[in-house]
């Protein structure tokens, strides 16, 4: 089903709120708007809209492509299908078909979210040869992230014959050039969602039954509270209490704290980053008025698998109850091993809360993701190993760590951002299978590789703070033995966190000859 004009009209009112001035160039497709033709289609003349997407990297550039019809280098775009329910989804189903990019490379922009970046109005010539009369596109335009590295590009031969990124200052249009250039985006993904995990003294959850309807992200599931980010919202918390409000206005937690940032699939198959707080409540859900949804129940860890419930949501109430067990002093039996071949740790209990603990300055520790590979390697070889910069092998290791930070692969990385750009701080691990013991039943294994901040960020808190997160992660996903490798500088953050040493242990290393040759450059 196409979306309804006054859907539209409450899309363009949106972009007029931002760009008052261009209420004059606009004004026209309000009126269309009032008529009675289908204002997608493109039968309907004399105008109609068209959508376009605009893709932006970390180096801020926009994705162009040639169109073999016009000749024209343009950012993709077309007319909506009568499958699309948004101007959004054809957008977004158009950069996939003229492109290959899928839908879950992208993710909207935390300053725009869904409003159009730009709206240009142009004239379009005759084309006898469709049929066509001369007549005037309204091309509404989305601004979208890349979430990662560059994805392979796939173009439609018959439709594109090239494509190439440009900076803000090269892009073709005008109009959007002139909007990109003062916009402030940075081409970093960050949330645009928030949710609340509520959980009460007893280790239940509160869940909300979603109503099964299309339209409805989750229909017919459990999940948790909350939803998107709108203009109005400062911060993200400021999202999630909004929400809760017009959801559950009875209900009242008087402290949420940033849990886990998780990274989920909308509606319109776009990635969708989102910030999960915490907070702990004690009431009866039955007494709170419920105005979206089904219904609100309190379910104990062990009832999860047998909810509609999706594997991300029910992992992440697993890991949040594995880490207050632990907080509580019910947490299982787990051994760190240090690798400089001096320790080994057996605790009882993890020391690790229910919340992730932000640095002093702010600054609170994310997930991250392939994008995040190039800073990780920098700050390995910069401040861990102590190495030259060599660029072929920052590369190489860029590459080696995007390919295993994607969902489901083995590495584990907590960091925090720079607010001039980049990364303040990370910590990365890798994770194996070992053959279980009694000790890790599991037989999971994590070899934490890389835990650094840079200069002018240290003494703030943030690598323990993202040493601390990852390590909740981990133990949320099974792990009971870690394996890391302590300098004299770094030993009392491990220490802080029940890292020890054991004497007793003995560990040796082994560079085969052909390796050591090429070392030495022999």
């Amino acid at each position: 089903m196409p979306p309804t004009r006054s859907d539209i009209s409450a899309l363009v009112q949106m972009y007029l709120t931002r760009h008052p001035s261009e209420r004059g160039a606009v004004e026209p497709l309000l009126t269309f708007l009032e008529g009675g033709q289908d204002p997608t289609s493109r039968v309907t003349m004399p105008a109609h809209i068209t959508c376009s997407a605009v893709v932006i990297d970390r180096d801020l550039r926009v994705l162009h492509i040639l169109h073999r019809a016009s000749g024209l280098v343009l950012v993709p775009g077309g007319h909506p299908e009568p499958g699309d329910r948004t101007l959004r989804a054809a957008a977004v189903r158009e950069v996939v078909e003229e492109t290959g990019i899928k839908a879950g490379d992208l993710c909207l922009t935390p300053r725009l979210l869904g409003v159009p970046i730009d709206i240009d109005c142009h004239d379009i010539e005759a084309r006898p040869d469709r049929g066509e009369p001369p007549h005037r596109h309204y091309d509404v335009r989305f601004a979208f992230y890349l979430v990662g590295e560059h994805p392979e590009l796939v173009l439609r031969d018959a439709e594109v014959a090239g494509a190439e990124w440009r900076g803000f200052d090269t892009v073709s249009s005008p109009t959007l050039r002139a909007k990109l250039l003062s916009s402030g985006l940075d081409g970093r993904p960050q949330p645009v969602n928030a949710s609340a995990l509520i959980f009460d003294d007893a280790g239940r959850y509160l869940l909300h039954l979603r109503d099964d309807l299309p339209e409805i992200w989750q229909p017919g599931a459990f999940d948790l509270l909350g939803g998107g980010s709108e203009p109005e919202d400062v911060t993200l918390e400021d999202t999630v209490r909004r929400e809760l409000g017009e959801e559950v206005p009875d209900l009242v937690i008087p402290d949420l704290e940033p849990f886990a940032l998780e990274w989920a699939t909308g509606t319109d198959g776009l990635c969708v980053p989102i910030q999960v707080f915490a907070g702990r409540w004690n009431g009866d859900p039955d007494r709170l008025r419920l105005t979206e949804g089904v219904l609100l129940r309190w379910f104990a860890p062990e009832m999860l698998h047998r909810l509609r419930l999706s594997p991300g949501t029910r992992d992440l109430l697993l890991r949040h109850a594995a880490h207050r067990s632990a907080l509580l002093g019910q947490g299982p039996r787990y051994e760190r091993r240090n690798d400089t071949g001096q320790g080994l740790l057996v605790a009882d209990h993890a020391p690790v809360g229910a919340t992730v603990p932000g640095p002093r300055t702010g600054g609170v520790p994310r997930p991250a993701v392939p994008a995040d590979a190039g800073e990780i390697a920098r700050l390995r070889s910069e401040l861990i190993l102590s190495e030259p910069l060599d660029e072929d092998w920052l590369s190489t290791c860029r590459d080696h760590l995007a390919a295993r930070l994607v969902p489901g692969g083995d590495a584990r990385a907590y960091v925090v951002d720079n607010p001039e750009g980049g990364l303040a701080s990370c910590a990365l691990a890798l994770v194996d299978s070992v053959l279980p013991a009694p000790r890790y039943p599991k037989g999971l294994a994590a070899r934490i590789q890389a835990v650094a901040t840079v200069p002018d960020f240290r003494r703030r808190g943030y690598a323990k703070a993202a040493l601390t997160a990852l390590l909740a992660h981990l133990e949320g996903d099974g792990v009971t033995l870690y394996e890391l490798h302590a300098s004299d500088e770094s030993a009392p953050l491990y220490a802080a966190l029940g890292f020890t040493k054991d004497p007793a242990l003995m560990r040796m290393t082994r560079i085969p000859s052909s390796a050591h040759a090429t070392m030495h450059g022999t």
